[in-house]
């Protein structure tokens, strides 16, 4: 058929039939498939460094695990909105667009790293040491899957953080700082500044009188929003932990023993002294001298063994790599010496000045729990496949959670923030993760569970129904709105009696006299420096304080944030030579090579070119076509 087809369209008018119809073939898929390319309508590149494109998956990636860790630092879900308040999208892609261009440049200059430096660089992490302070492997691939990286994926991204710091040690590691600079500091630093102060408390406002009724109205017009009812959702949640499954599961008494053994290499320690001998006939002579009642600190002595030599420190049987000698060291009671022992080093007499006891029964609840919790992961797994699989057939989770024996837990009404309609806050399992997806979510719509790495917890969820936020009425809220007002107006009369005392003060007035009608005690700070906050001075009056002039007054607020204090400033005094400290000239210094470096990275960004694609970003954070 094809060859039919071929000799029909080879020549004269049927070959022009053959070119418009492809043409016109062609032209449908510029306009209906194609042409999306060049529109960015599945455009997926959020942003381009010269070569180097950062795609919408890397930056969400990066972006959530940011709003996960900002959650669980506020101990509460987090929503979009208050994601960009904190400034997390643009801080991730600053960072982004920053590893990209240190990446481009990298491959300009042809930098690499050997296999065998990466090697070492991720044996020697601290975060993957197990138990015995090494590098354990375990350790290191639970890490890897609890961050959704492979082992290939883990060494690519090292790869790429070794070049990058490269390039950054060469532009600005060891710059060091101009010494006029560092004077200038030290000075900045060193300045004191003494001040007569009075603080002005509750008492200047007088008594306050509740307000009338169209005081309040208005007061409560005009704040409407922040007495707002916010939305509330009712959740049905079916949670799977490992540790909920722990508690059915069974483990061998045979592994708990060895666990129990594993955790006594770490938790029992002794402190131990160690005099050593060149040879074993020394060693008996001083083991025997010992016995007829000589001191085994003067025996050292004797020996020119001074103190800190004398002691090998606090010791776990794991820290100790002469297997002789830790088991001499461990069968020893605290006190005793022991016989000659010879180790990989030559014969030794031990003395044992503290045995911190080891906690038996502790071990062995801590070796069950950890051990059933890894039995009950298998548990967990079979459980999660089990409910997978009873969800396609479209059950409620209330009806999958029977089927398998688990329970549902029904949360009447939750806000975004895990408050419940009284203001009180939720104890809710994994709510960092949990509530910005319920607030994502719709009745009646199925949801992927949410997964808590850490834990290794999984939360199915629906949205039961939604009570959509609205408008609060005075009567709703009248108490909170009273309480609202008072407070402003006590602190708007503090406020007004600061002022008015301030003026008086810069119109010749003494702060003493102005004091004494009004009971208030005149004190003389000490010398504060800009670091520093006592008493009512917070960090806002101690700013006022150092740039108000010598002699003149001023007001600030007190560290409750409803007092004042009113002050003049009576003495100002610099350093003379006063170096700056280690910590802050290191700080320094860091400053001005982290401006160096950026001020290299802009220039490079400019040099390459450097593109942000708004609306892939805006449909990565969420965020509306006018977001």
């Amino acid at each position: 058929m094809l060859t039919g087809i071929r000799t029909t369209f080879a020549t004269g008018f049927m070959r022009l039939v053959l070119i418009a119809l492809m043409s016109l073939l062609v032209g449908s898929f510029a306009v209906w498939g194609i042409g999306d390319i060049f529109r960015g309508g599945t455009s997926t590149t959020l942003a381009t460094v010269g070569s180097t494109h950062i795609s919408q998956q890397t930056f969400q990636t990066l972006y959530n695990r940011e709003v996960q860790n900002l959650g669980r630092m506020l101990g509460r879900g987090v929503t979009p909105d208050q994601a960009r308040s904190f400034g997390i999208e643009q801080r991730v892609l600053n960072q982004l667009v920053t590893d990209a261009t240190l990446d481009e440049r990298g491959r300009q200059l042809g930098l690499g790293i050997d296999d065998d430096t990466i090697r070492n660089r991720i044996i020697s992490s601290p975060s993957f040491r197990g138990p015995t302070g090494q590098f354990d492997i375990n350790t290191f691939r639970e890490l890897l899957r609890q961050n959704g990286y492979t082992e290939q994926s883990y060494i690519d991204v090292e790869r790429r953080l070794a070049v990058r710091q490269q390039i950054a040690g060469a532009v600005s590691d060891k710059l060091g700082t101009p010494q006029v600079l560092l004077d200038a500091l030290a000075r900045y630093q060193g300045e004191t500044r003494t001040a007569e102060f009075v603080t002005i408390g509750a008492r200047a406002a007088g008594d306050v009188p509740a307000p009338d009724a169209a005081v309040l109205q208005t007061f409560f017009e005009a704040r409407r929003a922040a007495f707002r009812a916010p939305e509330y959702r009712k959740l049905v949640l079916l949670t799977l932990s490992a540790e909920e499954q722990a508690a059915f599961a069974q483990v061998p008494a045979d592994q708990i023993e060895t666990e129990v053994a594993r955790l006594r290499e770490t938790g029992e320690k002794r402190t131990i002294q160690q005099i050593t001998f060149p040879n074993a006939e020394e060693a008996a002579a001083a083991s025997a001298r010992i016995k007829a009642g000589l001191d085994f600190e003067a025996l050292a002595k004797e020996r020119n063994i001074s103190d800190t030599d004398l002691t090998l420190g606090t010791l776990s049987r794991a820290e100790m790599t002469d297997p002789p000698v830790r088991d001499a060291a461990f069968a020893l009671a605290e006190g005793t010496v022991s016989e000659p022992v010879r180790g990989s080093f030559g014969t030794v007499l031990l003395r044992v000045t503290k045995a911190e006891p080891f906690n038996e029964q502790g071990a062995r609840d801590q070796a069950r729990t950890r051990l059933a919790i890894e039995v009950a992961r298998n548990a967990v797994n079979e459980l999660h496949d089990k409910i997978d699989r009873e969800r396609a057939t479209g059950l409620p989770l209330a009806d999958i959670a029977t089927k398998v024996g688990l329970a549902v837990t029904v949360v009447d009404a939750v806000d975004q923030n895990g408050h419940d309609p009284a203001d009180a806050q939720l104890n809710l399992a994994g709510a960092t993760e949990l509530l910005p997806a319920a607030f994502r979510a719709e009745v009646g719509m199925e949801n992927e569970p949410v997964q808590i790495r850490q834990s290794g917890t999984y939360i199915w969820y629906e949205i039961a129904s939604i009570t959509p936020a609205r408008d609060r009425s005075l009567d709703e809220v009248k108490d909170r709105v009273e309480a609202r007002w008072r407070e402003e107006e006590v602190k708007s009369r503090i406020a007004k009696a600061a002022t008015e005392m301030t003026e008086a003060i810069r119109q010749g007035k003494t702060l003493a006299e102005l004091a004494q009608p009004l009971g208030l005690e005149v004190k003389t700070s000490r010398a504060f420096t800009r670091s520093t906050t006592e008493g009512d001075w917070g960090t806002g009056a101690i700013q006022t304080l150092f740039v108000t002039p010598k002699g003149s007054a001023a007001n600030a607020p007190a560290t409750d944030g409803v007092d004042r204090i009113v002050f003049v400033t009576t003495d100002i005094a610099l350093p003379a030579n006063t170096p700056v400290d280690a910590r802050t000239q290191g700080q320094l210094t860091q400053s001005l090579e982290d401006d160096i470096l950026g001020q290299y990275i802009a220039r490079l960004q400019k040099d390459f070119g450097a593109s942000i694609n708004q609306t892939v970003l805006r449909r990565a954070i969420g965020a509306g076509e006018g977001g």
